[in-house]
């Protein structure tokens, strides 16, 4: 980690000038010193634990500031410290797509989850902080860590924060001096000479994507764009561009999504697969567009949402065409809506949802969330894994599951941790873009019904990889970890919410790469 910190120092305070014409009314709370802890956190990993002492974030002009106090609680046998790798995470693709800058998997989550803001950096893509000790090892001694994001929009008094293991959901945003770093003189570079170092501060809207288990309807959600993927063997027989009567249920659900915006343009594009020539291909594709887009204007309202159709032929493959399944996913019709303003969509929740897939060795569980399964990494490494409740907050979901070690003596090496990661690369949308394999991270899916809902990503960027894109999901980054005996793993992801439901699943699915699970009958908690 770069000694570098954009930093915010006060300004004048907006909110105190307001208070003092206040003619009688309720007074408000005093903000908090900017030296005060306001949340503390434990959190098992690297075979020890750590606490994090939460300080106010700190805004001025476009930054801001947040003050993090680190300390080992506990340090693995024959250690020093804890290693901080749960907390690093790629933060820009400056130097590669799969690059973990030290402390960069602390990102601030707008309300509602409408945006991340991710630690900013310098020229050279390095995290923008400062620290008052060694930032690669968490001692005993207290360590004191400062980092700089894009300050929240004006009036704005709270901010969620997403850390390993944990969701704070609304750290106060004040404007104050920042507080004194402390520790080693060397590393206490001045405030006014960092803020100097800051190229980018990110703040990236952030998307959701559910899909019918059957796979006939796929969306992808975002504040501005609405996509919607309907599978063409569901719409059509082979070769035609008469909808089947089976397809009334896909184009009534589609047209729901569509129907919770606001209004806007919605372009309807026609694909194919490989078969056949391109004049044919590119011909079967637009009669296809049109005639979905004649069946949604018996469903929407043309003069709100104007229907656009227009065919792509076989030229966008979402994947490659090289097996018979593949090519199915490429038969495909895509509805795309552009809008300015969001209200609620609704998922699906009836429905059955698809049997449990235990993946091709069996080594998959199914097990009610709350009582959860054993499962031994290996014969000295033996951890309970358990998800007692999801919780409902400002518009998210926040599923948590948790691996208690129950089992074994020492640490273990990479192939002894637990690994609750997403395996693979998503495939969802389409050919060359995704997560990164490295970085894939936390990313179980929610079922309710017959729905499947996936953690909220966002686009980090192009690739170094060329025409590719890399997304990131906010989840913990890393899905591996270890722990001493007695101690718990925490592993957190959000997701947008899904009114009215009271109860859901979770599962991780067989990916190549990953162990599969599914939590049943969690709660919702409010």
């Amino acid at each position: 980690m770069l000694p570098v910190l954009a930093a915010c120092t006060g300004g004048e305070d907006e909110a105190g000038a307001e208070g003092a014409s206040d003619q009688g009314g309720e007074q408000a709370e005093p903000a908090p010193d900017p030296e005060e802890v306001v949340e503390t956190r434990a959190l098992a990993s690297g075979y020890g634990e750590v606490e994090l002492a939460l300080h106010p974030l700190v805004r001025s002009g476009e930054h801001c500031v947040l003050t993090v106090d680190v300390t080992a609680l506990s340090v693995p046998e024959g250690e020093s410290g804890v290693t901080p790798s749960r907390f690093a995470a790629d933060v820009s693709l400056h130097r590669s797509s799969a690059t973990a800058e030290p402390w960069g998997a602390l990102r601030l989550v707008d309300a509602g989850g409408a945006a991340i803001r991710l630690v900013a950096t310098t020229a050279d893509g390095r995290v923008v902080a400062r620290a008052s000790a060694d930032p690669e090892e968490i001692t005993v001694e207290t360590l004191r860590l400062q980092l700089v994001y894009a300050a929240p929009e004006d009036g704005v008094e709270t901010i969620g924060l997403l850390l390993p293991g944990w969701f704070v959901e609304a750290l106060p945003v004040i404007e104050a001096e920042v507080p004194e770093l402390g520790g080693e003189p060397e590393r206490d570079v001045p405030l006014d000479e960092l803020l100097g170092h800051v190229e980018q501060a990110p703040v990236i809207p952030l998307e959701g994507y559910a899909r019918r288990l059957e796979g006939s309807v796929q969306t992808i959600e975002s504040s501005e764009e609405l996509e919607i993927r309907l599978a063409g063997d569901v719409l059509f027989d082979s070769s035609s561009y008469e909808i089947d009567g089976r397809a009334d249920r896909v184009l009534d659900a589609a047209a729901a999504s569509i129907g919770a915006y606001e209004g806007g343009v919605v372009t309807v594009i026609g694909h194919t697969d490989d078969v056949g020539g391109d004049a044919d291909n590119q011909t079967l594709s637009e009669q296809r567009a049109a005639a979905v887009a004649e069946a949604l204007s018996s469903r929407l309202d043309t003069s709100v949402y104007e229907l656009r159709p227009e065919g792509r032929g076989e030229s966008e493959p979402l994947v490659p065409n090289d097996s018979a399944g593949n090519r199915q996913l490429n038969r495909r019709v895509t509805l795309t809506l552009t809008a300015q303003k969001t209200t609620e969509i609704e998922v699906e929740t009836d429905g059955q949802t698809l049997d449990f897939d235990p993946g091709p060795l069996g080594q998959g569980v199914e097990a009610p969330g709350p009582e959860g399964f054993d499962r031994a990494v290996d014969p000295e490494h033996e951890y309970r894994f358990s998800s007692p409740s999801a919780r409902r907050v400002d518009g998210l979901l926040e599923v948590t599951v948790l691996a208690e070690r129950i089992g074994g003596e020492g640490a273990g090496g990479y192939n002894k941790t637990v690994n609750v990661a997403a395996g693979g690369v998503f495939s969802y949308r389409g050919l060359s873009t995704g997560h990164s394999a490295k970085h894939v991270g936390f990313a179980p899916r929610l079922l309710v019904g017959a729905t499947a809902t996936y953690p909220l990503d966002y686009l980090l960027g192009e690739s170094t990889t060329e025409g590719s894109l890399e997304w990131r999901i906010v989840s913990d980054p890393s899905g591996r970890d270890g722990a001493a005996v007695g101690d718990t793993l925490r592993f957190v992801a959000l997701y947008r919410d899904i009114p009215g439901a009271e109860t859901l699943d979770i599962e991780q699915p067989y990916v190549l790469g990953a162990v599969p699970f599914r939590f049943t009958d969690i709660p919702i908690e409010e």
